[in-house]
């Protein structure tokens, strides 16, 4: 029987030997296969059927894009606390000022968390690719603008080999090969749950929608 593992938040200051963050991630991964195929909903059903597969599916790149971090962190700390629930998620990041307790707010075990920081996009993008191919990890999200058509396409290959979800966070509009994009700002808020003005595009097909997330009944579509 597969015994399942949660992980300690730790910060990463240097990624110059990215060999050994590739070990450590490879140790993350033992708990298991990721099967690949699964498909991880909003659970909202507006939402969800405006996605061909229901919601996210794995082995896929999907990129967000915000002006707002802790908005755009909130959003996917509340959508990532119900993926793969026990297993680790990477988070690569140019900036100190992510914090893994505070995500706990929406919902997310922070203990599953590991965070990665470094300033060189290269060394976030070699990261990112060599994470995305490693079994066992239930997503990775990376910061990393003025990645080219060519670099967004070896991570969408990196996603379908490993399994894992791949969520690209960036501000430039530049052309992707990511399977959707979500466009993400903060709302006015009721004062009790976070709020959030989201647009999601994929294939020609664009809509807006104004959600909110709370912890009795998660995301809901206002």
């Amino acid at each position: 029987m597969m015994r399942s593992q949660t992980y300690s938040q730790q910060t990463v200051t240097n990624l110059g030997l990215i060999a050994g963050l590739r070990d450590r991630l490879g140790r993350l991964g033992t708990s298991g296969r990721v099967l690949a195929g699964r498909v991880f909903p909003f659970g909202t059903a507006t939402l969800d059927a405006a996605l061909p597969w229901g919601g996210l599916p794995a082995g896929s790149l999907h990129e967000v894009v915000g002006q707002a971090p802790l908005a755009t962190a909130g959003f996917l700390a509340a959508y990532l606390g119900s993926v793969r629930r026990g297993r680790p998620v990477l988070w690569l990041t140019p900036e100190r000022q992510l914090h893994a307790p505070a995500l706990a707010a929406f919902g997310f075990d922070h203990r599953r968390l590991t965070i990665a920081w470094t300033r060189r996009p290269e060394d976030r993008l070699q990261a990112f690719e060599e994470a995305l191919r490693t079994p066992g990890i239930a997503a990775v999200v990376a910061e990393i603008d003025g990645l080219d058509l060519a670099a967004t396409r070896r991570l969408q290959q990196a996603a379908q080999a490993g399994g894992a979800l791949g969520l690209l966070i960036r501000r430039d509009a530049a052309a992707t090969v990511a399977l959707t994009r979500w466009c993400i700002a903060p709302a006015q808020s009721d004062g009790r749950n976070p709020r959030w003005q989201v647009r999601l595009e994929r294939d020609g097909f664009a809509a807006q929608y104004a959600m909110e997330w709370g912890e009795a009944r998660g995301f809901r579509v206002l």
